[in-house]
């Protein structure tokens, strides 16, 4: 059956045990927060559809810089040079309908250094050295976001309904990128598919160990309507979410595999294992819809955050579901109601929990009761 934590959010714990707490006041002057990142600088960046905005803040919630140029952001992700990706929309050739774009941020620095000339020194005895005279003429932006160079790495104008609602880092700043859209008709180039970009933002190819059916499907790695991404740290493995309209699963934990036989991804779990069934990880519709994921690499622990649940569901790094998760009734307090269709979800070295609560036009914060302390 159906996990509702919506539902089961009545079950209350005491202070003092392992619960979550929120704190406030959550962050507002939001329209519609879709994604919020916790960058590789360490601050934080909430991407706002409805206001057409990329926001940057400190830890402590001050707005630091507004980026307004950028229209209907819905996915971020930030390398290590600390380049913001933005899965957002532009306007079409015709200038009136909107396409999807990705949009590459220099945050920091825009590297532009190159070989200007070369000298040739002859010494004493008749000897020479060549050297490359190289000149810097790098743009450097120093965080200031609505001024910072971009450029759009990816735009379709002929398949103008596809968006991206998940962009990731892979180790060495190659990327993946979750694509999503109306028509998956195609069993050459379905609207949905997950793309994999080297560090120079040149498409490699689509990944093929996920499918995509007309039809939907019931194996693990069916994918249909993708909501989010994120990558493990130091690491290739990856959490793909999705709406289960048409498909079985959410959620799907894919590890990367390079062997003499095989180079690519396989699924952690998989009901076709019969070892696996008891993991409620990949529990027939354990969700509705998945819409993002987090990791708590300290205790290495999985947030996912369901926009038809309004929950946050909590897993451990063998899948299975922790008593931590939480729903409607937990965050409804006299302070603030409850979660209303959670869309992003972030986790940073604090062991602070965002969420953009995007129904409420807010970015919410949670801590373990154990470290609030």
């Amino acid at each position: 059956p159906l996990l509702d934590l919506a539902k089961q959010g009545h079950r209350t714990t005491p202070v003092g045990d392992t619960t979550y707490v929120e704190i406030y006041p959550p962050w507002g002057g939001f329209e519609s927060p879709r994604a919020v990142l916790v960058g590789n600088d360490q601050l934080i960046y909430v991407a706002d559809y409805g206001k057409n905005e990329i926001v940057m803040l400190d830890a402590g919630g001050s707005v630091l810089k507004r980026d307004q140029t950028i229209m209907h952001p819905a996915s971020i992700a930030q390398n290590s040079k600390l380049d913001l990706y933005v899965g957002a929309e532009k306007l079409a050739p015709n200038g009136t309908d909107t396409i999807g774009a990705i949009y590459r941020i220099f945050l920091v620095r825009f590297d532009t250094t190159y070989v200007s000339r070369i000298d040739t020194v002859i010494g004493p005895l008749g000897d020479t050295t060549i050297t490359p005279v190289r000149r810097d003429t790098s743009y450097f932006a120093n965080h200031d976001l609505p001024n910072a160079r971009r450029r759009v790495i990816l735009q379709e104008p002929a398949r103008p309904q596809r968006r991206y609602p998940g962009i990731a880092i892979l180790p060495g700043n190659a990327f993946l990128v979750a694509r999503t859209g109306t028509d998956n008709t195609s069993f050459v180039d379905p609207d949905t598919r997950l793309l994999r970009f080297n560090r120079g933002d040149t498409l490699i190819t689509p990944v093929g160990d996920l499918v995509t059916r007309p039809s939907g499907g019931t194996a693990i790695t069916d994918i249909r309507y993708l909501t989010g991404l994120m990558i493990f740290p130091s690491s290739s493995d990856f959490i793909l979410t999705q709406s289960t309209d048409g498909v079985v699963f959410g959620a799907i934990w894919m590890v990367y595999t390079n062997t003499i036989d095989f180079q690519g991804w396989l699924p952690r779990y998989d009901p076709a294992n019969g070892t696996q069934r008891g993991t409620e990880f990949i529990r027939p519709y354990m969700f509705q819809n998945a819409s993002a994921v987090a990791y708590d690499r300290k205790r290495r622990e999985i947030f996912i955050v369901d926009s038809k649940l309004d929950s946050v569901l909590k897993f451990n790094a063998k899948g299975q579901f922790r008593p931590e998760s939480f729903g409607r009734s937990v965050t409804s307090s006299g302070q603030f109601p409850a979660l209303s269709s959670p869309m992003g979800v972030a986790f940073s070295s604090d062991c602070t929990l965002y969420i953009a609560d995007t129904g409420n036009k807010v970015i919410r914060r949670f801590r373990l009761s154990i470290q609030t302390s």
